[in-house]
């Protein structure tokens, strides 16, 4: 497992803090003996940098269950998360008690993306009140599921969170968070730019040659976002043109489909190609049409 996590900077260098915190950890529970502890934490950073690129790909160096949250999906008070009560006509175990119960590990891997986009229904009942109890080892050593009425071990869990701003979120969440700044720097982009082709390019088989290094530095304008849609893209254009190797060209043509580095027109696609009627003639009559009875 620490190999596998050790692995990840090759692959996502603008996480290394994130790694290196984590081998810490390993390495100690190692030292002592203990089960491998994570205090909740959440990378913070602009949309595109990868932070759900490498929170899947963390979770899966843990080798253990994950479930993802996409916050901005839960609208409910927190039942997603701590169940329903039996006298309620839909209710059942929440999220959390439900995968312990059919994980074999006490320590799996919960991610929630996009952590401040909550939206519920009911603006004073956000759902991320229950997380005081879930990210709080104390409280989660007791936590208890509202259908299950029963206490859980749920203070093992390893909580990954996404986040753009924490400005949303209270204070007393951001305080049980750990908060990794991720911004990404010119020299890992090259890096990182080899990985989103590698991953690209094993969906296909290994279909595509390697681009070479002039050609990765010509993207470094895109975020690692668009990268992961790009690819596929440009390596249609070049299956089209019977080659195994993206040229310039064919990610100039992919970038277009994206409109990557431009500003969309806001028209309706298929009324966008449409003239509208010459204004008439100064002077001229208003055209008089007839009723249809």
């Amino acid at each position: 497992m620490i190999a596998r996590i050790a692995a990840l900077d090759l692959i996502c260098p603008q996480f290394a803090a994130v790694t290196a915190w984590i081998l810490r950890a390993a390495t100690l529970a190692i030292a002592s003996g203990q089960p491998l502890r994570l205090d909740p934490c959440v990378l913070l950073g602009a949309p595109g940098v990868g932070k759900s690129f490498y929170a899947h790909r963390l979770a899966q160096a843990f080798g253990v269950a994950t479930l993802t949250i996409p916050m901005n999906t839960v609208t409910d008070r927190g039942t997603w998360f701590s169940g329903l009560a039996p006298v309620w006509r839909a209710s059942a175990p929440g999220k959390i008690a439900q995968l312990l119960l059919d994980c074999s590990c006490a320590s799996p891997v919960i991610f929630i993306d996009e952590l401040e986009k909550s939206s519920p229904i009911n603006p004073s009942e956000t759902p991320v009140n229950v997380l005081h109890s879930l990210l709080e080892k104390e409280n989660a050593a007791r936590f208890t599921d509202e259908f299950l009425e029963v206490p859980i071990r749920a203070d093992h869990i390893i909580w990954i969170a996404t986040a753009n701003d924490l400005a949303p979120l209270p204070a007393s969440i951001v305080d049980r968070l750990i908060a990794f700044e991720i911004a990404l720097k010119p020299g890992q982009m090259l890096a990182i730019q080899r990985s989103l082709f590698d991953e690209a390019n094993d969906a296909t088989g290994g279909l595509f040659a390697t681009p070479t290094d002039a050609l990765l530095e010509q993207l470094m304008a895109q975020t690692p976002r668009a990268m992961s849609r790009l690819w596929p893209i440009a390596f249609g254009f070049a299956c089209v043109d019977g080659r195994r190797h993206v040229t310039r060209t064919d990610l100039a043509q992919a970038e277009d489909i994206l409109r990557l580095g431009r500003e969309a027109k806001g028209q309706i696609g298929f009324l966008s190609g449409i003239v509208p009627p010459a204004p008439p003639p100064a002077g001229a009559e208003p055209r008089k049409t007839r009723s249809r009875d």
